[in-house]
């Protein structure tokens, strides 16, 4: 039985999620007409949502031992199986509708200092309450046919926010790449759940299968054991059961939706929509509904008895880090501002990854948590300093602002000390923790994550130096952002900086050595709260792995230091055109993103285009043709017969007579019982 006050807060999930919604829809029926009015509809519904979601952490911390809460109604009933649509609230959710409300709320007030002067500054307000509704009811969804209907809502907002400026030939073809992007992973995530519904659709009506701990063990894993999904079909001649096969498809999903390798190329050109949709959908928020899918369907790449080890979390952890370690190559060569945020997000998005297939479940979802927060505001400062210098993106043209932004500034630098995993930032504590994980998991794997996490570090500090210090380069004139921006970015800072602590517990640095020895584990609140399985797992902290973490990022800062603060930022013209032929094909092959636009393009242009062609000319001449000609052919047919039946000849009449008799006798006989 709840308390009566938690049952109140659980209770009101439903309404949290609906609010933003109806703010949108009261925006676009008529309020758009004040600009006043869509601002305080759309900031106050999340701001409701924030208290909420923080009431809902603290209660749910409170009463660790709760069962989830959750409520189903049908959606669609039929006599072989029910589908339900409902709210699923437990510690999982709480932390991601505090990430949610969080980020969205502070955006939103930002939004109202970098959009104020836009003719669709309503319409902007409008997308945002539905976009901030769509992710809420993404998290909350009780099955998987649930989470794909706010998936695809998700996927729609995102393309009306990132095409908002559609006057701009690139914001259009941004839009439509993102949206094209998005379903190539959604149609193999659509397979897979459909796969898995005809596996276990006796067990999804009114169960919310998303959940931990279901009823009657009617959780994803119950559920999964209870239908035998890995032998629900004759497969002992496949190399993998039926249970990797759709896990694999619907890993599509969370591939597009958080840009891994292959289907990252939409999210940098994203960056053509306003600077807050940045910081809200393509750094803290969407993206992460990727990782998110596939914590909250954890049991899908487990055993069928819950265990790691499988081949869908191998995939999962490859992927992660090819690609963390390719976007970290390609940021150390971009100059769009934006974008190296862009491709920074792609990189850490790819940690996460790593962790979920390492077996680090909380790690991953800590490091989605603090990385949110300082993501979010570096892309904010991004935005502060385009708007301080009038709409210049290049970072070739800046320099020297440190005098002109202060508070932009050191925001910044706090964003990018925590990126770049240096102690005592939050990004520290989550990195560490996943390269720990990656390391005991795979040698190779964990050395990978070391080198990204170098590479990190210089691109961050690279950024930072080519903005901040040194002389100014370009030809407007800075000046600070209002409050109204720069008040979110400081917001921003305290958890940039303290959020970390919440995985970190003192007891783990008794007995710390740098042998290569882990110490004992000790328990931290957020792997307590956030976890995957009976318990718990609590990691020690390796002396030698965290010496390793700290050294990367130290060598990263230096050489950026070096490089870049001592007035040699020409380096990548010079790299460019250097006399070194691998040299130079190195750079061009960072600076043209592993040429993996070029290769789409071709194999578009000449592959799929040429084929589509071929096939299409092949079937219309021989079948759709025939198909036509036979028709005729069968029309005249039929006339010619039809006419002998017309010629006024009374004998004819009585044949034709005859012969109908006859035929429908013979039928008569030959079909009698």
């Amino acid at each position: 039985m709840l308390p009566e006050t938690l049952k109140q807060i659980v209770e009101a999930a439903p309404y949290i999620v609906l609010a933003p919604f109806i703010a949108g829809l009261i925006i676009i029926l008529g309020a758009w007409r004040s600009k006043t009015l869509s601002m305080v509809l759309s900031v106050g519904t999340v701001a409701v949502g924030f208290a909420y979601s923080l009431a809902l952490m603290y209660a749910l911390g409170a009463n660790p031992h709760l069962a989830p809460w959750y409520v189903n109604v049908p959606w669609f009933v039929s006599s072989s199986f029910t589908l339900s649509m409902g709210v699923l609230v437990d510690n999982l959710v709480a932390v991601m509708f505090v990430v949610v409300t969080v980020v969205s709320l502070l955006v939103q007030i930002y939004t109202h200092g970098y959009m104020r002067e836009d003719p669709g500054y309503s319409r902007f307000y409008a997308y945002l309450s539905l976009f901030t509704g769509s992710m809420l009811g993404l998290v909350v969804a009780t099955n998987l046919f649930e989470t794909y209907f706010f998936w695809e809502l998700v996927g729609v907002c995102s393309y009306f926010l990132i095409g908002f400026w559609w006057y701009k030939t690139s914001a259009a073809e941004a839009c439509l790449k993102a949206f094209i992007v998005n379903r190539i992973g959604d149609c193999g995530f659509l397979i897979g759940l459909i796969m898995l519904l005809a596996a276990t659709k006796d067990y999804w009506g009114g169960n919310p299968v998303l959940a931990f701990v279901g009823p009657h063990g009617y959780d994803l894993a119950g559920v999964l054991q209870s239908a035998n999904v890995a032998h629900a079909f004759d497969l002992t001649n496949w190399p993998v059961n039926l249970l990797t096969i759709i896990s694999l498809f619907v890993l599509l999903g969370p591939i597009a939706k958080s840009a891994q390798m292959p289907l990252h190329v939409w999210l940098p050109d994203a960056m053509e929509g306003p600077t807050p949709i940045s910081a809200l959908i393509h750094a803290a928020t969407m993206v992460a509904a990727g990782v998110y899918l596939v914590a909250r369907a954890y049991p899908l790449w487990l055993t069928p008895d819950g265990h790691a080890g499988t081949f869908g979390l191998a995939v999962v952890a490859v992927i992660g880090g090819i690609t963390a370690f390719m976007a970290a190559t390609i940021a150390m060569s971009q100059f769009d501002i934006k974008r190296i945020l862009a491709w920074s997000t792609v990189s850490q998005l790819g940690y996460m990854f790593v962790g979920l297939g390492a077996g680090a479940y909380s790690g991953a979802i800590f490091h989605l948590f603090n990385h949110a927060f300082f993501k979010a505001m570096l892309f904010l400062c991004s935005g502060a300093v385009i708007h301080g210098l009038h709409g210049e993106q290049d970072v070739r043209k800046m320099g020297g602002l440190k005098k002109y932004m202060p508070r932009t500034w050191f925001c910044c630098l706090v964003g990018t000390l925590s990126i770049s995993g240096c102690p005592p930032f939050s990004g520290f504590f989550s990195k560490d923790e996943i390269i720990s994980a990656a390391l005991k998991y795979n040698f190779w794997l964990g050395a990978v994550m070391i080198l990204t996490a170098l590479l990190t570090a210089f691109y961050m500090f690279r950024m930072y130096f080519m903005t901040f210090h040194n002389e100014y380069r370009g030809d407007a004139k800075p000046h600070e952002s209002p409050w109204v921006m720069t008040l979110p970015l400081i917001a921003l800072a305290v958890p940039s900086v303290l959020s970390g602590f919440l995985g970190f517990n003192p007891q783990v640095l008794n007995g710390l050595s740098f042998d290569g020895k882990t110490t004992a584990a000790a328990a931290n609140h957020f792997a307590s709260f956030v976890y995957f399985g009976r318990a718990p797992e609590f990691e020690g902290m390796n002396g030698l792995v965290m010496a390793c973490s700290i050294l990367a990022a130290f060598i990263g800062f230096y050489i950026a230091y070096e490089v870049y603060l001592k007035r040699a930022w020409k380096v990548n013209e010079q790299i460019a055109h250097s006399d070194n032929d691998i040299v130079a094909y190195a750079y061009q092959f960072s600076y043209h993103k592993w040429f993996f636009d070029d290769l789409y393009l071709w194999l578009v242009q000449s592959v799929v285009l040429p084929a589509f062609q071929t096939i299409w000319q092949w079937v219309d001449r021989y079948i759709v043709d025939n198909l036509v000609n036979f028709a005729a052919l069968v029309s005249v047919s039929v006339g010619e017969v039809l006419r002998l039946t017309q010629n006024g000849r009374g004998q004819s009449y009585a044949l034709v007579i005859f012969g109908w008799v006859a035929g429908l006798t013979f039928l008569a006989f030959l079909f009698s019982p």
